[in-house]
């Protein structure tokens, strides 16, 4: 199984390393470093590898070791040497699962437990601070149920994930939209990589783009216009050739692309994307990630001015369109 299926079908999230290795693959180790922590107890059960869906017993030898007794009625099955760590469960950590979510999507880290079965609130994204929920279920019932209370209690707008879209259906659609909320399911938005890590398949800022405030009656649009007017004022008096720091500020502040994105569409490294990024943090004295929450605004602001470049936020066509005064770094 794929990482986030395997959430799906593992009841309580937690089973002995064997079984997550087993459904998980090659993906058990990254997805242990994700957001496995080991239980602090011993099973008196093994499951057999021989035979699907029997179990073995787990007897303790008097030098201390451990070994699994077969209990198929052939006993045909070898008893096999265990180790501690054989027989120690382990569990999603929830609390680390929704940090690297919110580093994934740039969502504000904001935890809550909300009193609602395998279910928590780990960040909130925007200014507005809508609230990031995960909700982790094996039943299409209960998963439900789940939606039709978090709609009664939050009573507004929220952003739902669950692992799969597997019990997401018509009837939990037609709840989370009484609200305007959202679903999203992980398995389309969320890669694991190889090195325990997770990241969004498309910019959040596009993604969730609904979620945005209303550029028209909120407060940061002052904010926005200051900011944008003063990276203009700045990259005139730092006209470079690759990465102009007014495109860096756009791609990232408006657009929500990360460094590595940035790179890949101004044709440049991304040590020299992260060098932009510091230089505008300097000399704007904000940082930059917290401006992201203004993005609507910079798109509606950017719509309006009479420069050309910015009119259709053409973005990446300015990496090759942008003056040339070669002032690198």
């Amino acid at each position: 199984m794929a990482p986030w299926q395997t959430l799906d079908s593992i009841p309580g999230l937690i089973a002995l390393p064997a079984i997550w290795q087993r459904r998980l693959g090659h993906d058990f180790p990254p997805f242990k470093n994700l957001c496995l922590q080991i239980r602090a107890m011993l099973t008196a059960h093994f499951p057999c590898t021989v035979q699907p869906g029997i179990i073995r017993d787990v007897v303790r030898q008097p030098d201390g070791s451990f070994i699994g007794v077969c209990r198929c009625e052939l006993r045909e099955c070898d008893d096999i040497p265990l180790s501690v760590e054989d027989l120690t469960p382990l569990e999603v950590n929830w609390n680390k699962l929704g940090r690297a979510l919110c580093k994934a999507l740039d969502f504000d880290s904001k935890p809550a437990n909300l009193g609602i079965p395998n279910t928590i609130q780990f960040g909130s994204y925007s200014a507005d601070a809508v609230p990031a929920i995960l909700t982790i279920q094996t039943d299409s019932h209960v998963f439900r149920r789940v939606v039709a209370e978090l709609v009664a209690t939050l009573n507004g707008r929220f952003i739902l994930f669950a692992p799969t879209s597997d019990h997401f259906d018509a009837r939990s659609q037609s709840l989370l939209a009484r609200v305007k909320a959202a679903f999203f399911a992980l398995d389309a938005h969320v890669v694991l990589t190889s090195h325990g890590t997770v990241h969004s398949r498309t910019p959040p800022g596009q993604l969730f783009a609904s979620f945005r405030p209303d550029p028209k009656n909120s407060p940061g649009e002052d904010v926005a216009r200051q900011t944008l007017a003063l990276a203009k004022a700045l990259d005139a008096e730092h006209r470079v050739r690759k990465a102009p720091p007014y495109l860096v500020f756009l791609l990232y502040c408006a657009e929500g692309l990360s460094p590595v994105e940035i790179a890949r569409s101004c044709h440049c490294t991304k040590g020299l994307v992260f060098i932009r990024l510091r230089w505008l943090r300097t000399k704007l004295g904000r940082d930059l990630a917290e401006l992201r929450q203004y993005s609507a605004h910079f798109e509606n602001i950017e719509q309006s001015l009479s420069d050309p470049r910015a009119r259709n936020i053409h973005r990446r066509s300015l990496a090759h369109t942008y003056p040339a005064q070669d002032a690198e770094e």
